[in-house]
């Protein structure tokens, strides 16, 4: 999806997310989130306390999550 598709939405585009959340959800399983992996969710979480994944889509698997340390719920 093109940056000036996302700011259609009104949604500023950021190149380079520089930020920590406690929280993923992942909602969609469009080709381009496909290509994000377990370790890309990982580097948004900071680890010192356990982060949660919600998986609507069954994306990523429960077991390397968990292993990751990460709380990990599929809807």
């Amino acid at each position: 999806m093109s940056d000036e598709t996302v700011r259609g939405f009104g949604v500023k585009v950021l190149d380079d997310l520089d930020a920590k959340v406690d929280c993923v959800i992942v909602t969609v399983a469009h080709d381009e989130f496909k290509e994000v992996g377990l370790m890309d969710v990982e580097r948004l979480m900071p680890m010192d306390e356990t982060p949660v994944l919600v998986d609507v889509r069954g994306m990523f698997d429960r077991v390397e999550a968990e292993r990751s340390g990460i709380y990990y719920r599929r809807l």
